[in-house]
């Protein structure tokens, strides 16, 4: 199974939030087990991102797709910079991330 596969599981099945607003706000309150990061976010943010991931000790993984990619991947009809993951749900998202 890919990456891909349990992303969209973890959607389907789990508690995930969309939107560099509402990862911004978890990461700063300390929530959240994984943030997803599409390969298009912008610089900038993706370096907020990385810094507050380090600060509360959540994962992070970069997508290798754009986020037009990411969004198809977890069933939205917009693009998706940025994820958390708060319940991955029926998926093994953070042990294949992990690997």
């Amino acid at each position: 199974m890919g990456v891909a596969e349990e992303i969209r599981r973890a959607a389907e099945t789990g508690q995930v939030v969309v939107g560099s607003r509402q990862t911004l706000k978890l990461l700063k309150l300390g929530r959240g087990k994984l943030v997803l990061v599409s390969s298009n976010c912008p610089q900038e943010l993706k370096e907020r991102v990385e810094h507050y991931c380090k600060l509360a000790g959540i994962k992070l993984y970069s997508y290798p797709g754009t986020g037009i990619e990411l969004g198809v991947v977890m069933g939205k009809p917009y693009p998706v910079s940025l994820a958390t993951v708060l319940d991955p749900g029926d998926s093994r998202l953070l042990s294949i991330v992990s690997e």
